[in-house]
């Protein structure tokens, strides 16, 4: 398994590596989990409801094919494609509404792709489709991604029109050479546009950045956080890079660019950087990577909890939160199974449409009392009373107490809470706290991906400087005059 350690008698550097993989859909499942009937996690009896619940609504199209992008996409080729792909959507709706009839939904997602590539009247139509499949009433979040390119007033009038309260774009980055090497297309100009467009109409808008790319320096590191912060979203998700999900085609890139890969050190110093260049511009963190205005002076806040991303918060959630998943390739974790898609959209289609089958293979049941633990450093916060303890895996909860022991996590009365130092290794901590079987399966992802020639850079922290030292991240802040001494 990945050599992992926890360091506790060090003052800030309290894992001897740097953990490179992220964005988990926990529990993992295997091969052996594998249903015979696709259906029988709807058919479970004595099903207990879901504490909380989202959906998650795939649209697999682009305009634009985002080297970096890990999620299953194809380029936008005419409007009847996209109708046909919709048409089959509608009727996995219809299919699940067959075996869970119209459920409480608190949270809606509709990412890809790139769903703003749907026209007005189709994001109209999706969204009375919507009404009808789910109980709305304690609908609190409604997200729908966009790409600056298909930014247009009428499309936003349709997305408020359906109920939409969050919208997110991503502008990856501001540099000129990392768009190239990314494949971006469009233009800073039109970033800040749609970002003026979207503000105007939404009051809770999102932006993505990536960091940590190949050869990225501090001035670059910089000048993307600025740019993203003079964008005036609601909150900024600071996302780096994981080189092992990422596609081959951007490590050919990047290798054509003779770029090197940035070691764990750099990665872990550009983390803190951002976050206290977002701590001196007012901003605290709202979760793993996302940052918003601080609710208070103070700058000691680890973590503060509004305004949340309740999406998130539900994938990093606990194990009585559920995701529903719809579209090629989605996922659906379910009080216990996952549930996965078929990722090929012609598949999908054929499977829904003319099979009228739902489109996914089931694994499970899969006990995961640990679930919120595992995610917890996600979230930055961890309710008691939402744990089932007695079904705790040993594993976990000595791991919790070795956490404590080396102040990466504080015990309060009523739950935990993430310290200032375990917020910089939040990715260490969810890995280190699962039980033997999720670790073998990131150590799997890990090698697989090393074997398909996927690169990472060296992981080792040993190398990283401490506080006083002049090379140290708080210095080069100081010296670049980015925040105050």
């Amino acid at each position: 398994m990945f050599d992992l350690r926890i360091l506790a008698d060090q003052p800030l550097i309290k894992f001897n590596r740097q953990l490179p993989m992220f964005n988990w859909h926990y529990p993992f499942h295997c091969e052996d989990d594998r249903l015979a009937d696709p259906c029988a996690p709807f058919k479970r009896v004595g099903r207990v409801d879901a504490r909380r619940r989202a959906v998650y609504i795939h649209i697999p199209f682009c305009d634009t094919i985002c080297n970096f992008c890990l999620f299953q996409k194809a380029k936008y080729q005419s409007d009847a494609d996209i109708q046909h792909y919709l048409n089959a959507l509608i009727a996995e709706f219809g299919l699940k509404r067959h075996f869970m009839g119209s459920y409480k939904v608190d949270a809606i997602f509709v990412g890809g792709g790139t769903p703003s590539v749907l026209s007005p009247e189709q994001i109209e139509l999706l969204g009375k489709v919507i009404r009808q499949s789910f109980d709305l009433q304690n609908l609190k979040e409604f997200t729908f991604e966009v790409e600056v390119k298909s930014v247009t007033r009428d499309k936003l009038h349709a997305l408020q029109s359906i109920g939409v309260n969050r919208v997110s774009f991503g502008a990856q980055t501001f540099s000129p050479k990392y768009r190239a090497i990314f494949s971006l297309d469009a233009t800073v100009e039109q970033i800040q546009e749609a970002a003026k467009l979207i503000n105007a109409m939404f009051a809770y808008t999102n932006v993505d950045i990536l960091y940590g790319m190949a050869g990225q320096d501090e001035e670059e590191l910089y000048n993307d956080a600025d740019a993203a912060l003079r964008l005036q979203t609601t909150t900024i998700d600071f996302y780096p890079l994981n080189n092992f999900a990422a596609p081959r085609p951007m490590h050919r890139a990047m290798r054509k660019s003779g770029l090197s890969y940035l070691p764990a050190t750099t990665r872990i110093q550009y983390r803190r950087y951002l976050d206290k260049l977002l701590r001196s511009r007012g901003y605290a963190p709202i979760n793993g990577y996302g940052y918003s205005v601080a609710d208070r002076a103070e700058d000691s806040t680890v973590v503060q909890h509004a305004p949340k991303f309740l999406y998130h918060d539900l994938i990093y959630g606990y194990q009585d939160d559920e995701i529903i998943g719809y579209g090629s390739s989605a996922i659906s974790q379910m009080m216990g199974f996952n549930l996965l898609n078929t990722a090929d959209r012609s598949r999908y289609v054929t499977q829904v449409l003319e099979d009228k089958a739902l489109p996914h293979e089931a694994y499970g049941p899969i006990a995961s009392p640990e679930r919120g633990i595992v995610s917890f450093p996600f979230r930055g916060v961890l309710e008691k009373s939402r744990v089932s303890w007695a079904r705790l895996p040993d594993e976990t909860w000595i791991a919790l107490q070795e956490a404590m022991d080396a102040g990466l996590v504080i015990e309060r009365s009523d739950g935990y809470e993430l310290s200032p130092v375990g917020w910089l290794f939040y990715v260490n901590l969810m890995y280190y706290f699962m039980p033997e079987r999720g670790k073998k399966w990131i150590t799997n992802q890990i090698e697989r991906c090393q074997s398909d020639g996927r690169g990472c850079g060296d992981t080792d922290l040993s190398g990283l400087v401490d506080e006083g030292d002049d090379r140290s991240p708080e210095a080069w802040l100081r010296r670049s005059n980015y925040v105050s001494s």
